[in-house]
């Protein structure tokens, strides 16, 4: 019995019937591209947002360096509060990498909105983060550590830990010191995963799965070195002198160059009561031999002792020995 074939159509309505399954198998294997953020650019974009927040900080202190000393010391958290709620206000919360991220090409990726997608080119695709995350990142950067550190500095001024009168501040106290070393170890965890993964740098990040990804695929750097070579002259010089400056002798270059300076013959009242080495008038005078020259004993004695061939600041001889002025039988005394 010969088989009927099926109508033109049958083969076009299967095909858009099976369309829909064969595009959601296809996406269901579909991964977003594996991405690796430098770790050493999140830590130096970290690194700069302090360096710019102290140097609005500094430049802050000095319009109230005319006011009441130790005034500003008071008020150091609320400062530094304030700093911090401006660089959020005018970075994360308009939708901009803050100051340290730009410079390594960061910005902040909203991790629970990244799904797969049918057209995935780079892997730093993803919306920012929205007001929500905005709001507790500030509520946890700037208001917790504010609040922390008042709270720190509260229960040092009053000595809660020291308290054995009170029962309730002692506890308060552990309470506190606990705290602490719970949060810090898990600082150290986070970081542990975060050198492993690349993901998270600090557990504010990993709680709001905020990631930091790269803003654009290439990034082009107009770096000027002229600054760079500068410093690295001046260190270098800086260097240099260090190392010179402990070989050199001051009496041995004033010695050097004494002949061209100073006259021998020319003598006044001034160099024969005055110490040529302090400018002023020896309370214990000795003189130098064999040249009989006047000295403070300290001036003469750290001198010689300091270089074994020490020649006098007035002639330029050799100084061999030192004797006590106004003294009739002189001791001699070698160095």
């Amino acid at each position: 019995m010969a088989s009927i074939p099926p109508p033109q159509d049958e083969w076009i309505d299967t095909y858009q019937k099976l369309l829909p399954h064969w595009q959601s198998l296809a996406l269901s294997h579909q991964t977003i591209i594996p991405i690796s953020i430098s770790r050493v650019n999140q830590f130096d974009a970290g690194r700069l947002d302090i360096e710019m927040s102290a140097m609005l900080k500094e430049q802050l202190v000095k319009v109230f360096s005319l006011m009441k000393p130790g005034m500003l010391f008071q008020y150091e958290p609320e400062l530094d509060a304030f700093l911090e709620f401006l660089i959020w206000r005018f970075s994360i919360w308009v939708d901009k990498p803050t100051p340290g991220n730009a410079l390594m090409n960061l910005r902040y990726r909203d991790e629970r909105a990244v799904e797969t997608r049918a057209k995935v080119r780079t892997g730093l695709e993803g919306p920012g983060l929205t007001n929500a995350q905005k709001i507790w990142y500030c509520i946890a950067t700037v208001g917790g550590q504010y609040l922390w550190a008042r709270l720190q500095s509260f229960s040092a001024f009053r000595r809660w830990g020291d308290s054995e009168q009170r029962p309730l501040a002692r506890r308060a106290w552990i309470l506190i010191q606990r705290i602490e070393a719970l949060y810090k170890a898990a600082s150290f965890g986070n970081l542990l995963i975060f050198l492993y993964t690349g993901r998270y740098r600090n557990l504010i990040e990993r709680a709001l799965r905020a990631r930091l990804v790269y803003g654009t695929p290439n990034m082009n750097r107009a770096v000027s070195f002229e600054y760079m070579n500068r410093q690295l002259v001046w260190n270098e010089f800086s260097e240099m002198l260090l190392l010179l400056l402990p070989l050199l002798n001051s009496s041995t270059v004033k010695g050097l160059f004494g002949p061209f300076s100073k006259d021998k013959s020319s003598s006044s009242e001034e160099d024969v009561t005055t110490c040529p080495i302090c400018q002023a008038s020896p309370t214990t005078p000795f003189l130098a031999l064999p040249c009989q020259h006047r000295y403070c004993y300290y001036c003469l004695r750290t001198r010689c002792a300091a270089s074994p061939s020490f020649r006098c600041s007035r002639c330029n001889e050799p100084v061999i020995a030192m004797q006590r002025h106004g003294v009739i039988n002189p001791k001699i005394s070698s160095q």
